[in-house]
């Protein structure tokens, strides 16, 4: 091998390591959809959770995301429940390096959720309370990998039913 090719496939590898070190999401968001986080008879208890960062060039912004929805039994069609039978909030974690911290979190927002209709051709739905948040992006905690952890309760007549939905990390600088 001369010379030249030798300097350019160091260079090559060089390049390829820098890139493979430097953590980078691939999206400008993470995001769980419709995760259960209770399932009995005649309720199942569904969350999204989910975390974005500005890009430029790309449709993003420093948001986090909580949505509960609310379904019949085995998870199947959406139920229509009364304002204020369900709940979500959201807590935005940074990891310090050992341990995961809470930077910025949501009160409780209440709702009903809906199984969902027609408009048009388009259905949209199931539907239910969300959180939303501008937790800052960097600026807020500092550069690294941030998370979302949403909490999604509906209340079933006699007890709050749910849980929490994490909604994977990504980097944010």
């Amino acid at each position: 091998m001369n010379h030249f090719r030798f300097v350019i496939l160091l260079c090559g590898v060089a390049v390829l390591l820098v890139a493979v070190a430097t953590p980078q999401s691939a999206l400008a968001w993470t995001w769980n959809y419709k995760a259960v986080t209770y399932n009995a008879p005649g309720l199942c208890v569904r969350g999204d959770a989910g975390i974005d960062h500005s890009r430029p060039g790309s449709f993003s912004g420093n948001l986090a995301y909580a949505t509960t929805y609310a379904f019949n039994n085995a998870c199947g069609a959406g139920l229509d429940l009364p304002n204020g039978w369900a709940a979500s909030r959201l807590d935005v974690f940074k990891y310090d390096g050992s341990k995961w911290v809470v930077c910025r979190h949501t009160d409780w927002h209440y709702g009903g959720t809906s199984k969902g209709k027609w408009v048009g051709d388009l259905f949209i739905g199931p539907t239910g309370p969300s959180s939303f948040l501008d937790y800052g992006g960097a600026a807020s905690c500092g550069v690294g990998w941030y998370g979302t952890m949403a909490y999604t309760f509906v209340w079933d007549g006699s007890k709050w039913r749910g849980g929490s939905v994490w909604s994977g990390y990504e980097w944010v600088q």
